[in-house]
């Protein structure tokens, strides 16, 4: 099985089944008064009136707390036969309101991880990816893939960039986080 059909394979099986390869279904439904860091949020990701669509294709972001939450998507336009395609566009991870983005992306699905995160790892992943950049493919390095690996269940490719003095910035070599390990998996978020 090719990489292009392995992650294709895992976006499917996240979106339709919760459940990420090799571990079963993991994630369960919780409603909006629920809401805790770490919960993946996954928006319609067009707001056309076709209910297929609306259906299987989502877009994924990750609660952080304090109503913000964290995303990855492509710039620019991106035409819809390029949402299956393997080909690779800029990408922008992001920070924004839980308001906002509900505003502009409509009403979401919560889902959080059985067992819970270990919040200190997730709150270091989302540090490391705000200071991140990432090229968007639509079949190995999309929104679903870039959710996942804040709670160490995926790889996501991303290029770490260092900020400089003088106001440049220079990149690092491609940084790859690991799949996790299923032993001890830290604590969880529950209140």
């Amino acid at each position: 099985m090719s990489g292009n059909t392995i992650s294709r394979s895992l976006t499917t099986r996240f979106l339709l089944f919760k459940s990420v390869h090799g571990q079963g279904e993991i994630f369960n439904e919780v409603s909006e008064s629920e809401l805790h860091p770490g919960d993946i949020l996954l928006f319609p990701l067009d707001r056309s009136n076709n209910i297929i669509v609306q259906m299987i294709f989502r877009h994924a972001a990750v609660y952080c707390g304090d109503g913000e939450v964290i995303h990855f998507a492509a710039t620019g336009t991106q035409r819809k036969r390029d949402m299956i395609s393997s080909r690779t566009t800029s990408g922008v991870i992001a920070k924004e309101g839980l308001v906002k983005m509900k505003k502009e992306r409509g009403n979401y699905l919560i889902y959080r991880k059985k067992g819970g995160i270990n919040l200190n790892d997730f709150r270091r992943k989302v540090m490391e990816a705000m200071n991140s950049e990432a090229e968007y493919c639509a079949s190995k390095n999309n929104c679903i893939h870039f959710a996942l690996s804040l709670l160490g269940l995926e790889e996501f490719c991303s290029q770490l960039v260092q900020i400089q003095d003088e106001g440049d910035s220079s990149r690092s070599e491609t940084a790859t986080s690991s799949p996790p390990s299923t032993a001890g998996q830290g604590s969880s978020h529950t209140a």
